[in-house]
């Protein structure tokens, strides 16, 4: 439900800039219905949730509207600025305002005690799924996805094949946003299971990662030529050139994209200070 549409349809009408295409409009219109559905069942019934998480949750999906079916997506194929955005967007925005919504439980305590016991078994009964949920959000190894996807496809090539085809283009952008959601699972932990990394080690996972994309971002912005095949010879507009385009696409990430990382980074470690102060302050002997 959280892998919205990857990729739009650019020779489709658009209404104030948003892409008529069906799929995309459909993948993130469903989840935001189903949503917003558990939020009716939960009202209904009495309970309710924070309302940071709905909040959360919406903001996310309108981010992943425009990055996946707007502009964004409109003039990734001409501009490496828009499409570094896409990216960024995806993986530093949606990804953790979805998990920030936490759909899980919405849906799970929107649904009839019966319906939700069902679901879970089906999801969780098999050893093999939940061995497999356990390993990919381990936070090494989650992080280690998102940073080698990262890598991966900034090379020359691979990422020329993802411009030029809607396949591996596609295949670009889901590698890119599950593995962000992963990511930031074990430092948002949107399904409590009581352990949290914490808010030191997420601080630690941020900052690698943020030195691994300022890093491309500085390759990006300091070439002396455009590294990017497709880039090179199409038709930009706005009065951009390749090699202009190219530079401000690595601010973006180098400049960007750190800056948000940082402010993450300030956010986590303010969250654990305040944690081990709570700890040593109930420590203390009254």
């Amino acid at each position: 439900m959280f892998v919205p549409i990857l990729h739009s349809c650019p020779t489709c009408p658009s209404v104030l800039g948003i892409t008529l295409y069906p799929p995309a409009l459909a993948l993130v219109i469903v989840p935001t219905l189903v949503y917003s559905l558990a939020l009716w069942r939960l009202r209904r019934i009495g309970r309710s949730v924070p309302t940071s998480w709905p909040a959360a949750f919406y903001v996310g999906m309108f981010t992943a509207l425009i990055a996946l079916a707007g502009p964004l997506d409109t003039w990734n194929d001409e501009l490496l600025t828009m499409h570094m955005a896409q990216h960024l967007v995806l993986i530093q925005i949606t990804a953790p305002l979805l998990l920030l919504g936490r759909p899980i439980q919405v849906i799970l305590r929107g649904l009839p005690p019966q319906r939700a016991g069902l679901l879970t078994r089906l999801l969780l009964r098999p050893i093999w799924s939940r061995r497999l949920l356990q390993l990919l959000t381990q936070p090494l190894v989650a992080a280690a996805l998102a940073n080698l996807a990262l890598v991966v496809w900034h090379f020359p090539p691979l990422y020329s094949q993802a411009v030029w085809h809607q396949l591996v283009h596609d295949l670009q952008h889901v590698s890119f946003f599950g593995t962000a959601l992963l990511f930031w699972w074990p430092i948002i932990d949107p399904v409590p299971r009581h352990h949290r990394v914490s808010g030191l080690w997420a601080s630690l996972m941020v900052f690698i990662t943020a030195v691994i994309s300022t890093v491309i971002g500085a390759i990006l912005t300091l070439a002396d030529k455009v590294l990017y095949e497709p880039y090179r010879s199409v038709a930009m507009p706005w009065g951009f050139t390749p090699m202009v385009d190219q530079q401000v696409a690595g601010l973006l990430m180098w400049i960007g994209g750190g800056t948000l990382y940082i402010v993450i980074i300030l956010i986590l470690l303010a969250r654990w200070l305040l944690h081990e102060e709570g700890r040593r302050m109930a420590s203390e002997p009254a």
